[in-house]
């Protein structure tokens, strides 16, 4: 609940200072992300997808501030099958899964922007949870404060889009006491939309 109320409360706030600002505001920027868990140092910390969906409104000029959802699958560890009646071996199969997901408030800086690309910088503090399963049924959970930083490559395109490549670090302040193998540093590289909507759009 507390994510979805953070979600509104980003939305209210880029109403807010659109409105404060009048008609001269720019508007929020829409933020996707879709690509992969690198180096992640729980286990298993194979790594996985990685996906994100943020709402971020533009202060002074090179700034802007929001939200971000994440969902960062940390790895699948795997196990040799059997034949229980034979002791044939039967293949590898999936075993234990561990994964991460939470919100985070973002602020970025724009370091360039030119008309063929531009550098961001960014940085986020939040709340997120991990995760561990064994085929579906959840062996261990845990909570913890949460925080980022990313640089993303963009190339602007038509009618308020953007594409191009994040590279980000997170953090998790997880407690290892109860599982060591709870997995605290890992990065992740994705390919990023954004779009920026318009007045006449």
């Amino acid at each position: 609940m507390g994510v979805f109320a953070g979600v509104r409360a980003t939305v209210l706030a880029a109403a807010v200072l659109a409105g404060s600002a009048g008609t001269t505001a720019a508007a929020p920027v829409v933020v996707a992300a879709l690509g992969s868990t690198l180096s992640a140092d729980g286990q298993p910390g194979t790594g996985g997808a990685s996906g994100s969906l943020g709402l971020m409104v533009p202060v002074e000029g090179r700034w802007a501030f929001g939200l971000k959802l994440f969902v960062d699958d940390l790895g699948t560890g795997l196990t040799d099958l059997t034949d229980p009646n034979t002791g044939e071996a039967l293949g590898r199969v999936g075993d234990l899964h561990r994964w991460s997901y939470g919100g985070e408030w973002c602020a970025e800086a724009t370091l360039h922007a030119g008309r063929r690309a531009r550098l961001l910088w960014g940085a986020g503090f939040g709340y997120g949870r991990q995760e561990s399963d064994r085929r579906g049924d959840v062996l261990d959970a845990v909570s913890a404060i949460t925080a980022s930083t990313s640089a993303s490559f963009l190339v602007p395109a038509s009618h308020g889009h953007a594409f191009g490549l994040t590279l980000a670090a997170r953090r998790g302040f997880f407690s290892t006491n109860a599982d060591p193998n709870r997995a605290t540093n890992w990065a992740t590289a994705a390919l990023e939309w954004r779009w920026q909507g318009t007045p006449k759009e």
